[in-house]
This record gives structure tokens, C-alpha cells and sequence, in this order.
């Protein structure tokens, strides 16, 4: 029965899959970036050859995995949004591909990609919402500025 490195037989615990492919790969190529950012930043770390070398290792087949599991995502053939067997006509059209800006005072819009223009799946266009939906009761107050780091004022 294969272990892992502390002896402990594989019992497949630690396999998670969501029921929908398209959303699993997705988590996947997510998991591969993260682990080449952790390994990219620790050769970058290190001066040892020995460490160098087996991160090398792993970079390069993060960068396999991330294109593995791209490729199988193109393979099923629009997948977007997952899942894709919602009828999207069931949707609140009025906020499928609104951006809501999270900002207590409305700003204007960025003009970013995710705010204007196409959607990836092709099945509608970018807005920007400036301000929250709804009546505003649900707003909570403003924090209390010793709870959280706020960037004093600089003298002009």
C-alpha cells in the first residue's frame, strides 16, 4: 500500500473534488500558481545549489501541471460560467455582469477590464454599479479606525 513520507498509508483523504470538472480545474491551475510563486520565492531565497535544484524541479512541473490542466479546461469546450448547466436565463440579469463597486462613497467607473466591453463567455457585456444594491439598511457603520491600519495624512 503506498505511504506518504511519514509512513502514513494513502487513503485518498485528501482528494477534493467539487462535482463540477470545470471547477476543479480551475482550483487546480489556481493551485499550481500559488505553488510556483511559493517555489519561485524560496529559489530566489536560497544560494544553495542542492535547494536551487529541486525547486528548478518543481517550477518546471508547475509549469507542466498549469498547462496540463489549461488544455483539459479548452477540451470541454466552454465552460464558463461553472457550473455551465445553470439556465442562464434563471440568473438576475440585472447583476450577472455588473462589477459592484465596494466602496462606501460611489466613485466612477475605473474603466477596467471587468468593468466595460465583453465578457469572456460571450454572452453579454461589463457594467459598473457605483453604488449598493438595496436600501442601504444593511450598510454597517464605519469602523472604529483603532480596529485596522488607516495610512495617516501626509503634510503637503
Amino acid at each position: 500500500m503506498p505511504v506518504d513520507s511519514n509512513g502514513v498509508p494513502f487513503s485518498g483523504g485528501h482528494v477534493v473534488a467539487s462535482g463540477n470538472l470545470a471547477g476543479d480545474l480551475y482550483a487546480n491551475v489556481m493551485a499550481e500558481g500559488t505553488g510556483r510563486t511559493l517555489a519561485t520565492r524560496l529559489y530566489e531565497y536560497t544560494d544553495d545549489p542542492g535547494m536551487q535544484d529541486m525547486l528548478s524541479y518543481l517550477i518546471a512541473r508547475d509549469t507542466m501541471h498549469q498547462n496540463q490542466w489549461l488544455a483539459a479546461l479548452e477540451s470541454l469546450e466552454d465552460p464558463v460560467p461553472v457550473p455551465a448547466s445553470f439556465p442562464q436565463e434563471e440568473e438576475n440579469q440585472e447583476v450577472n455582469y455588473s462589477f459592484m463597486s465596494t466602496r462606501r462613497d460611489p466613485q466612477s467607473d475605473p474603466e477596467a477590464p471587468w468593468t466595460q466591453g465583453a465578457v469572456p463567455d460571450s454572452k453579454g457585456e461589463f457594467s459598473y454599479l457605483a453604488e449598493q444594491p438595496g436600501d442601504g439598511s444593511g450598510i454597517p457603520p464605519e469602523p472604529d479606525p483603532s480596529t485596522y491600519n488607516i495610512p495617516e495624512e501626509e503634510d503637503g
